[in-house]
């Protein structure tokens, strides 16, 4: 905690200073991130694409995400920051953090296909920049709540994106060969 999380918590602290309109900030990165947020998101797959391809890659892979998230918080228990000033209340435990590895598989399963089927480079990349800092600012947002040590949301990061990337790897094979 002293070595890494503590600067990083205090780094965030006085580079966003603390104040009301911060925090309120805050929790509105933080609701990106949130279980009914992504819920919604995934539903409106069903609305926004007739294929239900799409919309079965985001159930199944995030389904599978929550499950790992929850069973990696119960094997390490680790508790929430005590040194920290929270503005946010959270009841599980605090490694890895849900917020931000769910929203990196969310997001990152977007940002794959934004970046695979969108033909028109500068509409792409300011989409997958749009995605890649709402992901990053609820990283932020936990650790600047009080609710996350800095390494929750840094292992959150690292374990959503291999993750993700062997979700789709999988998917993909299993679909092509289905489709073969």
């Amino acid at each position: 905690m002293v070595l890494f999380d503590l600067p990083v918590y205090q780094f965030f602290i006085s580079f966003f200073t603390i104040s009301p309109f911060m925090v309120n900030v805050m929790k509105f990165f933080t609701s990106f991130g949130s279980t009914i947020f992504i819920v919604c998101g995934i539903l409106s797959v069903v609305i926004l694409f007739k294929d239900k391809k799409y919309f079965w890659n985001f159930a199944i892979a995030n389904g599978i995400g929550v499950v790992l998230n929850n069973v990696i918080k119960l094997i390490v228990r680790r508790p929430r920051p005590s040194v920290t000033m929270p503005f946010s209340y959270e009841k599980s435990f605090s490694f890895p953090s849900g917020h931000t590895m769910m929203s990196t598989i969310f997001y990152g399963l977007i940002i794959y296909y934004v970046y695979k089927n969108i033909k028109n480079e500068k509409l792409k990349y300011f989409l997958v920049s749009i995605l890649s800092l709402i992901v990053v600012m609820i990283g932020i947002s936990r650790i600047y709540l009080g609710v996350h040590y800095a390494t929750d949301v840094l292992a959150a990061y690292i374990l959503g994106i291999v993750y993700l990337v062997a979700y789709i790897k999988i998917s993909n094979k299993l679909w092509n060969k289905k489709h073969n």
